[in-house]
């Protein structure tokens, strides 16, 4: 059995009108199929709810953003269900760590025909996060770019990955960096005044920032980026780098690795799952390896 849910408000609207030529697909492919149209994380967290109930091993196809992934892991975990996505959002990290086609009708062709990957889940202060955790500056970017009506004008221009750029350089000049401990596998650090601390189960966030290229969502450890002591200047000049991996050699930049990570910082911090607010310091995040089944691209025999 197959449920497409569908976020009617996924990247500003665009999320309806990918639902249409996938479910044209569908029927011209007679292949069989339920569907829900959904306008709130509700309304689909309802529909996702009843229909896993219903049909214990069904593969949830999410038509939506990271956001909306977000809210219905809790739902899946642990269960024979499938997650499936076509990316519909702003920043689509997902789609990026998985390596999962963009574009509408190929990412459909790797739900019905990919494979099914074991992949690991990030539990932080009782909630599930699927790519990657941000505390500091990055969260605060995301916080104001979800508040922003510019977003939606981005999303309509088809650049909505460049609203968290647009949300950095406007965060740039208000946020207070603070000392923190970062807590890995029981090994504290300190670091003065930091200005971010991102742990990720993937590469990506923030609209596409490789900010741990090593990162992998199979390997039962978590990446840790951790921006510490350096000007307002100098983070901006970081940015350009990051896109080429070199901010790991920057002096002010730390990488770090383990199975547990926490966060305790000097200055109460929010923290932001898959671009959601889910939490706030202290932070304690926990690898969960084989939380989550996902359909990807049939890989090379």
């Amino acid at each position: 059995m197959m449920l497409f849910v569908v976020n009617r408000n996924a990247g500003n609207g665009r999320g309806i009108g990918i639902w249409r030529s996938v479910e044209d697909c569908l029927r011209r492919f007679d292949i069989p199929y339920d569907s829900s149209l959904t306008r709130t994380s509700e309304e689909a967290e309802e529909a996702v709810r009843n229909y896993v109930e219903r049909n214990p091993g069904a593969l949830i196809v999410v038509i939506g953003g990271d956001g909306t992934i977000h809210r219905l892991l809790p739902l899946l975990v642990g269960t024979e269900a499938t997650l499936g996505i076509i990316p519909a959002g702003s920043g689509n990290d997902t789609a990026r760590g998985f390596s999962l086609p963009r574009d509408p009708l190929e990412a459909l062709h790797t739900i019905l025909h990919g494979e099914r990957s074991i992949v690991d889940l990030i539990y932080a202060n009782g909630q599930w996060t699927l790519t990657a955790l941000a505390t500091g500056f990055d969260a605060d970017v995301a916080q104001y770019v979800n508040a922003s009506p510019y977003k939606r004008w981005f999303n309509r221009l088809g650049i909505g990955s460049l609203a968290y750029v647009y949300g950095m350089l406007r965060t740039l000049f208000r946020f207070r960096p603070a000392d923190a401990d970062i807590i890995v596998d029981g090994a504290a650090r300190s670091f003065k005044d930091v200005w971010l601390a991102a742990i990720t189960n993937v590469p990506y966030y923030g609209g596409g920032i490789p900010i741990c290229p090593d990162a992998e969502a199979g390997d039962g450890l978590l990446d840790v980026c951790v921006v510490h002591g350096c000007t307002r200047w100098e983070l901006l000049r970081l940015f350009p780098t990051v896109y080429s991996g070199r901010h790991r050699t920057l002096p002010y930049v730390t990488m770090l690795r383990g199975r547990q990570i926490g966060v305790r910082s000097a200055v109460r911090r929010w923290t932001y799952g898959d671009g959601e607010r889910v939490s706030a310091t202290p932070l304690h995040a926990a690898a969960a390896p084989g939380k989550l089944q996902l359909m990807i691209p049939q890989r090379s025999r």
